[in-house]
């Protein structure tokens, strides 16, 4: 009997081993839940701050553009730290054709009112999407000769609807669509 009872022993004990440690030591080993990720802080308190902050991002930007098209000539880095992505390459484009077309404009259009589409935090900062209706009643557009280009009916006003990501080191024009003329605004 004793020649059984070790046979048993020696088959026993790995099977208890072995339950042991696929089942854990107590019935309470558990694994312990992941660490919630911290949550990034809005970068903006409110959204009437989300959107001044935009609107004097959009003016600056405006106001570098209008600088350039009054006095057309190559553009080098005056957009770097104000657009990227489609503002800035439609910026460029615009200045090209100015210039390629010795037309210019005599004053800066005004930034008249800004609505609020939307503020979304990203993960470096926040997306702003606002309108922005511009004034252009004492922009005119002059050709070479100074004769002007620009037609009786035009609207005074123009609605546009812009992007401005800000991504904590700064802020960046990087949408720029026609939106509607005056009724909009």
């Amino acid at each position: 009997m004793a020649r059984m009872s070790r046979r048993l022993a020696l088959v026993a004990a790995p099977l208890v081993v072995a339950a042991l440690v696929l089942g854990g030591c107590t019935p309470d080993t558990r694994i312990p839940a992941a660490e919630p990720q911290p949550t990034a802080a809005p970068l903006f308190a409110s959204d009437e701050e989300a959107l001044a902050a935009a609107t004097a991002a959009y003016e600056e930007y405006l106001a570098v553009l209008d600088e350039l098209l009054q006095d057309p000539r190559p553009v080098g880095s005056e957009f770097d730290l104000l657009a990227s992505g489609e503002a800035e390459a439609t910026a460029m484009q615009d200045v090209r054709d100015f210039l390629d077309g010795s037309i210019r404009i005599t004053a800066p259009r005004v930034v008249g009112s800004a609505t609020l589409q939307s503020n979304t935090a990203t993960a470096n900062g926040a997306e702003v999407i606002a309108y922005f209706c511009e004034d252009v009643s004492d922009v005119v557009v002059l050709d070479a000769n100074g004769r002007t280009l620009t037609t009786s009916d035009r609207p005074d006003f123009s609605l546009w609807e812009a992007t401005v990501t800000f991504d904590g080191v700064g802020e960046r024009v990087t949408r720029r669509d026609f939106w509607s003329n005056e009724e909009a605004c």
